[in-house]
């Protein structure tokens, strides 16, 4: 199926049009109530229609990064830009703090200090964590663009002083959405983007608990899950060693993928329980092993 083209090349993969449709959307649906008056009762049902559409955004965001949904520069800017005013994480601090973070073992500069991710799930300790880690991963991309972007002008792997200018960028909507509708973007859309940073936290969590990040063994350094539900909203994020150790594969490939490593990952390490925040509850009385 060929959209249009691009040097010869398609536009983008048949697999990825539902996720740029819904990436299109999402910013138009999130901002909605500013522009129209809602009652309480059809408020509350924008809401839980939100959670089902705006819910898995940020995994959006998170493909996107690792493999651009087009072949277009120009559209690629302007998805990063849209689900970045939506979620409150921009695709620069994406590529930051995990593309060029996590993936490449610099993850403990952007979460929370001397955390034992060793150790076993519990309740406890995942919201510790991703209390504890949110802080560093909303300040310290921006801080490392401003180091690398202004003071250096560094370009590579990523251009910081862009990067330091979008995330300045979402600093000034949420200051012209605030001087707009104050209560609505404090009562709203702030608790919302902290939120966002809180969840993505909590899977963080759940893709590393357990493990031995450090050991030169990849097949130990991740937990899997095989639940469709949660693969199908993530983009198959739960087939998180395939994942790292192919992290540039489209998001469609990961199950085949994990089908040919399966075999080398410990057990213990694959479950298929449901790793959305929602079912954290369960989490904690049923385990997530």
């Amino acid at each position: 199926m060929r959209i249009a083209a691009l040097d010869g090349r398609p536009f983008c993969r048949r697999e990825d049009i539902c996720k740029i449709l819904q990436a299109l959307i999402t910013p138009v649906a999130f901002f909605l109530p500013y522009f129209l008056p809602l009652s309480f009762a059809e408020l509350s049902a924008y809401l839980l229609a939100l959670v089902a559409l705006n819910g898995s955004a940020n995994y959006l965001l998170h493909l996107h990064v690792h493999h651009p949904f087009t072949t277009s520069p120009a559209f690629n800017l302007l998805l990063d830009l849209m689900l970045g005013a939506a979620t409150g994480i921009t695709a620069s601090n994406w590529r930051i703090q995990h593309v060029y973070g996590h993936h490449c073992g610099r993850e403990t500069k952007f979460r929370a200090r001397d955390f034992d991710m060793s150790a076993a799930f519990s309740g406890r300790r995942a919201l510790a964590f991703c209390w504890r880690s949110m802080w560093p991963t909303i300040v310290g991309p921006f801080r490392e663009a401003y180091e690398q972007g202004l003071l250096k002008n560094i370009r590579e792997p990523i251009d910081y002083r862009w990067a330091f200018v979008e995330q300045c960028l979402y600093l000034a909507l949420i200051a012209a959405l605030i001087a707009w509708r104050p209560w609505l973007t404090l009562g709203f859309v702030l608790p919302w983007h902290f939120a966002v940073f809180f969840f993505t936290r909590y899977v963080d969590f759940l893709n590393h608990c357990g493990c031995k990040e450090s050991s030169g063994n990849p097949f130990v350094i991740a937990n899997n899950t095989t639940h469709a539900v949660f693969n199908r909203r993530s983009g198959n994020l739960g087939f998180h060693t395939a994942h790292h150790l192919y992290p540039n594969a489209h998001w469609s490939e990961l199950p085949t993928l994990h089908g040919v490593i399966e075999k080398n990952i410990p057990p213990r390490l694959v479950t298929s329980v449901n790793w959305s925040f929602l079912h954290f509850p369960l989490h904690v009385l049923c385990g997530v092993a």
